[in-house]
Parts: C-alpha cells; sequence; structure tokens
C-alpha cells in the first residue's frame, strides 16, 4: 500500500494532538480496551529518560500515528550494551496496516544513526495480553525471551500504618542509597549498577522525581536498610479499562516505587516502607502503587496479602539471539522504560 502520511521528530507544540491521538487509539487487550491519558504534559515520562525522541506520522495536518524510543546502555546477557527501546505505539484505527509503525520505527532507528550513536539491539516491552502488538512484532522476526517481566500493585486501601519509621532522605546519603540499590538489583539484566554520578543525573532530568521523593528506613546502628524513590505517575498518566462485553468502565491513577534497595535480610523493613509509601498515594488520590518485583523474587512472599501481578510484560529483542531460560537472569524494569 503506498505510503500516503509524513513523518517527522514531534515538538512541544505537538503536546495537545498527541494526547488526542492517545485517547483516540486504545490498546486492545483481548476482553479490554485500554486507554491512556498522558494530560496535561506528553512528554513528561520521556523527560525522565536518557536519551530519548519521538517520531510522528501526519496526513492532511492530523497526527495519525505516533512512536517513540530511548536510547541506554545496560547489561544484557553478560555484557554491556547499547539498545534501543521501542514505546508508545499508537496508530488510529483506520490507519493500520498501512505500515505506519513500520516506517516510524525505521526513522527513529535513522535518527540515531544520523548522528553517529550506534545501539547494539532494539527492543520492547509488550504486555502479554496484547495480542496485536504480540503478533505484529513476531511478523517482523523478533521472538519473545523466555522470561516475563512484572509489575506488581500494591492495592492503596491496605490496611494503613502509621508507625513507620521513615526518614526523609537527601543527596548526603546518596552513598548508602548507591549501595542498597545495587546490592538488591545487581546481576539482573537491563540493569546498569549505580554510581553517585548516575543516580544524580537521573534525579536531575525532571522537577518531577528528585530527592524530595526519596524516603528510607534505618537500623539500629542509623544505617539505611531500605530506600525507595516514589513518582505520582497519576499526575500524567491515568488509565480507563474497557470491558467490551458489559461495556463497564473503570478508571485508575498509580504512583510507582521508581528505584528501591534494601540490605541482605531487610525484607521486613523494605515492606515497612512501602507501607509507607502507600499511604502518601493515597494521600494524592491514587488507587494503588506499583513496584517492579518478580514473584520469584524473595521481597514477594513478604508483601500484603493483597498484592497482586497487575501487568506481564513479553520481551522482544532485535540482533540478538534469543537466549535459554538459563541463559538470562530476572529482567530489571526500570519504570522511567516503561
Amino acid at each position: 500500500m503506498a505510503v500516503t502520511f509524513s513523518v517527522r521528530e514531534a515538538t512541544a507544540a505537538d503536546n495537545e494532538a498527541l494526547l488526542e491521538l492517545e485517547r483516540n487509539s486504545p490498546l486492545d487487550l483481548g476482553d479490554v480496551e485500554i486507554t491512556m491519558d498522558r494530560s496535561p504534559r506528553y512528554f513528561a515520562s520521556l523527560s525522565l529518560q536518557e536519551d530519548a525522541r519521538v517520531m510522528v506520522a501526519e496526513e492532511g495536518g492530523r497526527l495519525v500515528g505516533v512512536c517513540a524510543a530511548a536510547r541506554h546502555c545496560v547489561p544484557l546477557l553478560g555484557r554491556p550494551r547499547a539498545l534501543l527501546y521501542i514505546q508508545k505505539g499508537r496508530v488510529l484505527a483506520k490507519f493500520r496496516r498501512r505500515r505506519v509503525s513500520s516506517v516510524l520505527i525505521w526513522a527513529l532507528v535513522e535518527s540515531w544513526s544520523a548522528r553517529g550513536d550506534s545501539f547494539d539491539s532494539a527492543y520492547w516491552l509488550i504486555s502479554a495480553d496484547n495480542r496485536a502488538s504480540l503478533t505484529a512484532v513476531q511478523r517482523g522476526g523478533a521472538l519473545p525471551w523466555p522470561k516475563q517481566v512484572h509489575l506488581v500493585d500494591l492495592d492503596t486501601e491496605t490496611g494503613p500504618r502509621t508507625d513507620v519509621p521513615a526518614v526523609r532522605l537527601g543527596p548526603k546519603r546518596a552513598g548508602e542509597v548507591v549501595s542498597l540499590l545495587n546490592r538488591t538489583h545487581a546481576g539482573k539484566e537491563l540493569f546498569a549498577l549505580y554510581t553517585e554520578e548516575r543516580l544524580r543525573a537521573r534525579l536531575k532530568r525532571t522537577p518531577d522525581y528528585g530527592w524530595k521523593n526519596w524516603w528510607g528506613i534505618e537500623g539500629s546502628a542509623g544505617r539505611l536498610v531500605a530506600v525507595a524513590g516514589l513518582l505520582d505517575l497519576g499526575r500524567w498518566w491515568r488509565m480507563t479499562r474497557r470491558v467490551k462485553a458489559s461495556g463497564e468502565v473503570t478508571a485508575s491513577s498509580a504512583a510507582a516505587v521508581f528505584d528501591f534497595g534494601y540490605a541482605q535480610g531487610g525484607e521486613r523493613q523494605m515492606v515497612e516502607l512501602l507501607y509507607h509509601l502507600l499511604g502518601i498515594a493515597r494521600s494524592w488520590g491514587r488507587d494503588h502503587l506499583s513496584i517492579h518485583l518478580d514473584p520469584q523474587e524473595g521481597l514477594y512472599p513478604f508483601l500484603p496479602a493483597t498484592a497482586r501481578v497487575g501487568a506481564d510484560f513479553r520481551l522482544f529483542a532485535t540482533g540478538l539471539a534469543v537466549p535459554s531460560a538459563h541463559e538470562m537472569g530476572h529482567v530489571y524494569l526500570d519504570p522511567v522504560y516503561l
């Protein structure tokens, strides 16, 4: 089919058109449709990423498709790699099957190549329920990797605790924070070890996520044993879920644990800190608190009984042979790249 649309890089002036495009292109997850609302700032989540850009497809002055990507360097299968994360693809229904997504992804790849920034692989994280996207990526030649990636939801109605000894953190405790983050996640796929410099850079990208978002719990010697950074996603990311059969519609918004770490044997303190964060999320009017956590990890059995796996994602990557399950570790899901 002939290409009748043009492609260009998005600008801040496209904000309202991008919000409208996403509202008009819900995700089809089988029995339900999911519509995202990123108002008032479409680009807010992308500002948290190291090197992100957005391409749009336009026809007759109207945006008909969008796709974003972010380049970052993280370990994968035992070696550091430059990866391009493909994300936020949307196409209006009447323009599907017209190669819009493929053209946008190609334009994104070319935009990095033109700058001389190479990468080893492009990758996707796709909901296990998103059959259309799963099929499209596999049709393009990518195959799913053997381990799924999980987001766990904690309901903010979980019984509150007012006696959690949480303390606010600041830059003077960056060294302790870095040590706990690295101890908790070292060796996971897609997790690059933190340094104090990397942490400072992360916390300077946007005013939405800085030291004001960090809390911890101290042990008996005054050293930190559990730390976490909390982001109010609901300020610019909300989800509407429509059940196709009944037409029932529910809306939700979340806060997210963007970074967390705890000392060896500190699972109970980590969960205490999560209770503290649940209280903050509840005060913000959020329905749940999300945290990236594999159910096979040691912290999972300590979570409140109401904890549930809110989403499973399949990992796809191009240019790399699909490993066996024993060749790869747990996948670290940085919420920045979701």
